[in-house]
């Protein structure tokens, strides 16, 4: 039994041994084979009758040795797992948390990135740190949600004949990225735009960054918003302003009185000068090639005369999967486009930018062919939900001979949600008032006055017109034939 006793010992002493030495190896067929040996050892040591052999003392002591040695190089089973823990603990013992553990507790932070507006003041400017790459499926995408056949957007041969590099990007895409503030999540509701110049042609492939000056601010009529006037500038990899746009903001927060005018910047170098002095370069050097375009000939298929009301046939609509799609093109992060856990499918929002390509896409195919716009002003009357139907009227203020065969016109646009304009609208009396462009200088007339005139005479169009938008476009006359008899 004293053999016994002692084997039992040697095996706890290796035990501990490759606990100490933390073996990582294991070696099955091993420890196997010493377990046939101790047991065939064990055996030999205790004969039936239970005396324990007494000519083997020597062999036991080898062999105690051997088994020792064997033992420290393999790991026993269910003693190791290849995580180091310490001698004498088990592994409920270390998973479990202590008890300071269980009565601790973490509260999360959210970070705010949006820039605190409150603390701007009229002439302090903006640089926005992010750059956007425009790609060709961008462009395309665009061009699958707005309808446009102009071939300065469309064909690549008419653009280089007319000294372009390739296909320009829609000025309803330029304008919304010019305007997309990643910053201004405090934003309420976007009010309008005022003078946008696309001043030097976007393309594919160019790199755009933007900043954001502060023109004006102004607190509401009662007292608990603030309208902010900002200039959006969109500028390519080369440094060359492309586009400037004049937009206004409805902020959720009162700021101390401020109706100052920003100082008007002086130009820096020769470039900013010359872009300051010539907001119409871009439409200068189209005007330039206007022999160009007589020889493409005119692919306008309408005459558009002063005084003219359009009800234009085509209606549009964006889903809620493509606002979501474009806003997160142009970088948006407002949760008025995207978050349904917060707000209901009617309280969703169209961005404001989409509205006016939506808008112009409901109108493109009447003014075709658009080479080159302006717009003049912009006002957002009511909101556009995502699934809402959308046509247009246009009427045609001013219609002026350019060079060649273009023509630049003056209109107004009105877009008009959940109506079959061209069945709806046709045989209706419109208030002229909803309609005319006064001259500068003269009050532009606010959406709420558009609301009443719409509630007295026109209730058709009462809480259905999403925006008023003038525009100067250079396009094509259509081209007529003279045939001598």
């Amino acid at each position: 039994m004293a053999t016994v006793r002692r084997l039992s010992s040697l095996l706890s002493c290796a035990a501990r041994k490759a606990d100490q030495y933390r073996v990582v190896s294991v070696s099955n067929q091993r420890t196997s084979s010493l377990r046939r040996g101790i047991s065939k050892y064990v055996n030999g040591c205790l004969p039936p009758n239970g005396t324990p052999s007494q000519d083997i003392s020597s062999q036991t002591t080898n062999d105690s040795v051997a088994r020792e040695g064997a033992i420290t190089s393999a790991t026993p089973q269910n003693v190791f797992d290849g995580t180091p823990i310490k001698s004498g603990t088990s592994d409920t013992d270390i998973e479990s948390p202590s008890d300071e553990d269980r009565n601790r507790t973490i509260r999360g932070e959210v970070l705010d990135l949006a820039a605190d507006l409150r603390n701007f003041r009229p002439g302090d400017r903006l640089d926005i740190p992010y750059e956007l790459t425009v790609s060709e499926s961008m462009q395309e995408f665009w061009q699958s949600a707005f309808h446009s056949q102009d071939r300065i957007n469309t064909s690549r041969p008419f653009c280089r004949r007319m000294g372009l590099q390739d296909r320009v990007l829609p000025f309803s895409l330029a304008l919304f990225l010019t305007s997309s503030m990643t910053h201004a999540d405090a934003a309420k509701v976007q009010v309008g735009f005022g003078r946008v110049n696309y001043l030097w042609p976007c393309f594919a492939g160019d790199t755009f960054h933007k900043t954001f000056t502060v023109e004006s601010i102004r607190n509401t009529s009662d007292g608990h918003h603030s309208v902010f006037h900002f200039t959006c500038d969109l500028i390519n990899q080369r440094g060359r302003l492309c586009m400037r746009a004049d937009k206004r903001m409805l902020f959720e927060f009162p700021i101390s009185p401020s109706n100052a005018k920003a100082p008007s910047s002086q130009p820096t170098n020769d470039k900013e000068m010359d872009e300051q002095i010539n907001l119409h370069l871009f439409r200068d050097h189209l005007l330039s090639k206007s022999h160009i375009c007589q020889e493409l000939k005119s692919h306008s298929l309408a005459d558009l005369r002063p005084g003219q009301l359009i009800l234009h046939s085509m209606n549009r609509s964006i889903t809620f999967t493509q606002a979501q799609q474009l806003a997160s093109l142009a970088r948006l992060t407002h949760e008025r486009h995207f978050d349904t856990k917060r707000y209901d499918q009617s309280e969703l929002l169209v961005p404001g930018g989409l509205v006016l390509g939506i808008v112009q896409s409901a109108a493109s195919r009447d003014f075709h062919e658009i080479l080159h716009e302006e717009l003049l002003h912009l006002n957002f009357i009511n909101s556009l939900n995502p699934g809402n139907i959308v046509g247009a009227i246009s009427y045609i203020q001013s219609v002026e001979e350019a060079v060649g065969d273009l023509e630049i016109c003056t209109v107004r646009t009105l877009g008009i949600k959940n109506l079959d304009v061209m069945r709806d609208l046709r045989g209706l009396d419109i208030p002229l008032e909803l309609l005319k462009i006064y001259p500068h200088g003269h009050p532009n007339i606010k959406p709420k006055d558009i609301q009443r005139i719409c509630k007295s005479y026109c209730p058709l169009l009462y809480n259905k017109i999403v925006v008023q938008m003038d525009r100067r476009i250079l396009r094509q006359a259509r081209h007529q034939e003279v045939f001598l008899l």
